[in-house]
Order: C-alpha cells, then sequence, then structure tokens
C-alpha cells in the first residue's frame, strides 16, 4: 500500500528581496582608473588554463566586482586585507624587465583603510 504526501497548507509566507547577480569584472586597462570597495574575498581561479588570483569586493552601493591578480597587486594584496576597505588606482606601466613579446608589469597604489569594516 502506497502512501501518499500529504500537502503543506500552512506554509509562511515569504517576501521575496531583488534578485541576486554575479558580480562585474572590473579590468584595468587605462593608467589613472580606480576601484575601491571592501575585500571579501581572495579566490584562485583557472583563465585561460593558468591559475591566477580573484579578489572580490563589495562596493559602497551594495554591489561586488572582481577583478583578476597582477604580479604586483598579488604581491601587496594579502588574506590579511580581507574585511578592509581598499583604494587601487592603476599608477603606470614598468618595462623595466619586459622580455620580447611580454606585455609591461602594471604598478598599482593599493591603500587600505586603517580599521576593517564593521561586521567583518
Amino acid at each position: 500500500m502506497a502512501t501518499q504526501a500529504v500537502p503543506i497548507t500552512n506554509k509562511p509566507r515569504r517576501q521575496m528581496g531583488e534578485e541576486l547577480k554575479a558580480p562585474e569584472q572590473f579590468q584595468f586597462i587605462k593608467q589613472g582608473q580606480t576601484a575601491e570597495g571592501v575585500l571579501i574575498s581572495i579566490e584562485p581561479v583557472m583563465v585561460k588554463g593558468k591559475q591566477t588570483i580573484e579578489y572580490m569586493f563589495q562596493a559602497d552601493g551594495g554591489g561586488r566586482f572582481t577583478c583578476l591578480g597582477t604580479a604586483d597587486l598579488d604581491k601587496k594584496i594579502t588574506p590579511n586585507h580581507i574585511g578592509y576597505f581598499l583604494q587601487i588606482r592603476y599608477e603606470r606601466d614598468d618595462n623595466s624587465f619586459t622580455k620580447p613579446g611580454q606585455n609591461a608589469m602594471k604598478i598599482f597604489k593599493v591603500t587600505p583603510a586603517k580599521d576593517k569594516e564593521p561586521g567583518f
């Protein structure tokens, strides 16, 4: 003898919020560009078959964005910065040790807030 599922009729009513969206990918293309927000994660990712670091930020407006690590950013931003507001400015390109066929290394100014954001 099969048993039948009993429908639950007293489900709580829920108010749904706004749709959750994936973070935007920010790319530093022009010198002088800035990005700022609270660093919320540092994760390894595969990009074009190579392992790199992806930084995720919470912007002041509530949105999230990511940017991929570079040699310079990877040296400056550490897991100790998670929870801190960071300002990142693309300062210049460094060609001093670039080999033929390689892109110049992007140099950034990274400035963390002195204190962690509340809740981190």
